[in-house]
């Protein structure tokens, strides 16, 4: 009899071939696309063959038991190459190794003389296995089989922690995302082990469940954020900027906190004569330092972040001193010129200061 943890498993086992059959179909393919659409056509089976067995209708398709195992075998290695687009940048990232097919290769030759045997002998040490338990070969062949899935997990966590600083790790939804997907299916394989080795009932319906969790909320990921492998790799090639950069002994939320005085408590943008030099010598940075933080983290260079503050506070002044001239206005904030503030004004808020003012009195 179905219950709702069988159809769970099906539905997610349907939902992973869509997903699979989306990949291929791709116009534009890449070796990341096919990747993922491996992943998720073994995701597939791995989910089809639970229901079969969990459901008894294996009973009718018995050549199809343990089919999967070989395709699991294969899981671990293409996740690791999917991840390592991350922060692999070498042009042979994925160039296919024939070693990576070896735990595959010895899973299929330890169940050769199952795959081989008759259909009423496959039913007959299934039923045999619900009572007595797995033998101690078909263990040692799933755990070669899921053994990748840990490497895989190791090879993408030891990379996040050498390449993302923890303070990233927490600022960033996208990358928590990574991490909880990556650590369900390390739990998963963790908890079929425990309940194989120790003669749990219903183990394989407890993994697949969690893999059916986690491929319905991969897709609720992707309806919601299409673009979250673009995020997660914009991230790291920040912090791979950030590694290799002149700010490595500095604590940037400690810079921004000095930023922000030196800008919106002391003012100093007002100092007309202001440079690069000048403000990198209040925060204690070298010229280039300086330049690096403003261009990497705030994302302005030096006139672009003085004169946003400049332009910041002469719209708060037009609105408080209506009767004040612009110009003088001007002057007060920091801008040497009549030309500069103007063509400064204009670029950041897309008006002219007059415009913009008397917008303030309509």
């Amino acid at each position: 009899m179905w219950n709702l943890t069988s159809h769970l498993i099906a539905f997610s086992a349907g939902l992973s071939l869509l997903f699979a059959w989306g990949e291929f179909l791709r116009k534009n393919t890449t070796g990341q696309t096919q990747v993922q659409g491996l992943l998720f056509l073994f995701a597939a089976m791995f989910q089809a063959h639970t229901f079969f067995t969990s459901t008894g209708l294996y009973e009718f398709f018995p050549h199809f038991y343990l089919i999967h195992l070989p395709f699991t075998a294969c899981i671990g290695a293409l996740l690791r190459r999917y991840f390592s687009e991350l922060w692999d940048e070498s042009p042979n990232r994925n160039q296919f190794s024939y070693w990576e097919l070896v735990p595959a290769g010895i899973v299929t030759l330890l169940l050769i003389p199952f795959y081989i045997s008759p259909a009423e002998e496959k039913i007959a040490l299934h039923t045999r296995y619900l009572k007595e338990g797995v033998p101690l070969i078909f263990q040692i062949t799933i755990l070669i089989a899921v053994s990748p899935i840990f490497y895989a997990a190791f090879y993408v966590f030891t990379n996040m922690v050498k390449y993302i600083r923890l303070e990233r790790f927490k600022k960033s939804a996208h990358l928590r995302l990574v991490g909880i997907v990556i650590g369900i299916g390390a739990f998963s394989s963790l908890i079929g082990i425990y309940t194989l080795f120790f003669h749990q009932r219903h183990g394989l319906e407890i993994v697949s469940t969690f893999i059916a969790l986690l491929l319905i909320g991969v897709y609720l990921l992707r309806q919601k954020s299409p673009e979250l492998w673009g995020e997660v790799q914009r991230i790291v090639i920040e912090e791979k900027k950030y590694q290799t950069s002149q700010l490595g002994g500095f604590n940037l939320e400690t810079l921004q906190n000095q930023l922000r005085h030196l800008m919106e408590g002391e003012k100093i943008y007002r100092d007309e004569s202001i440079n690069l030099e000048k403000l990198a010598i209040e925060m204690n940075l070298s010229e280039h330092q300086l330049s690096e933080y403003l261009n990497l983290h705030q994302k302005k260079n030096f006139f672009h972040l003085v004169n946003h503050y400049r332009i910041k506070e002469a719209k708060e002044l037009f609105a408080l001193h209506p009767e004040r001239n612009i110009l003088t206005i001007a002057y007060d904030v920091g801008f040497p010129s009549k030309s500069t503030f103007y063509d400064a004004f204009k670029r950041e808020v897309g008006t002219s200061p007059s415009e913009f003012r008397k917008s303030l009195g309509s």
